[in-house]
């Protein structure tokens, strides 16, 4: 059932108008929740907005607690992704893990094999702008943090956090 589910989301739902268009839009945007419920590991919000283009892979590690917003274009390669709920995302944001072994310098870069897929838990009420890029070294966004727009988040983010940049640095704390 799951081939099935995937074969409606990236083959039709995927490309629909984005939510806020008119008179499709609203639409589109049940037509992809209801793919979510079916391919998410966990799908406990009621408001959850998928945006044309998002990409979370086959979904069995995406676990959405709450309602939650994934932006146009959004992708998400080789991680374990954990939305604890009012999660806000511009479009273009890359949450990427994994990578590749280069422990042994004798050994050619792309032979060495792979890194297991990262985990990345998000908490309540996080806003991430547009293309902000989230590597492998962050494992935990903390609650009611903001991550400007651009950004290359490189290692955990705290509570309450605004940070932007690249590498990503706090530019103040929202408390």
């Amino acid at each position: 059932m799951r081939k099935f589910w995937l074969i409606i989301y990236y083959g039709f739902a995927q490309h629909l108008p984005k939510s806020t268009k008119p008179v499709f839009g609203k639409l589109a945007k049940k037509i992809r929740f209801a793919c979510a419920v079916h391919l998410f590991a966990e799908c406990k919000g009621k408001d959850i907005n998928i945006e044309q283009g998002a990409y979370f892979g086959n979904g069995k590690n995406f676990h959405v607690l709450g309602n939650a917003g994934l932006g146009r274009n959004f992708a998400c390669h080789n991680r374990i992704v954990t939305i604890h709920g009012g999660l806000m995302m511009g479009e273009d944001v890359l949450f990427q893990g994994g990578g590749h072994r280069f422990d042994n310098p004798d050994v050619i870069i792309g032979s060495e094999g792979n890194l297991s897929d990262s985990p990345l838990e998000i908490g309540c009420d996080v806003w991430i702008g547009a293309r902000a890029i989230i590597l492998p070294g962050c494992t935990h966004i903390g609650a009611h943090s903001i991550i400007g727009a651009g950004s290359v988040v490189t290692k955990d983010i705290p509570d309450y956090a605004i940070v932007g940049g690249n590498p990503a640095k706090i530019i103040k704390m929202r408390k």
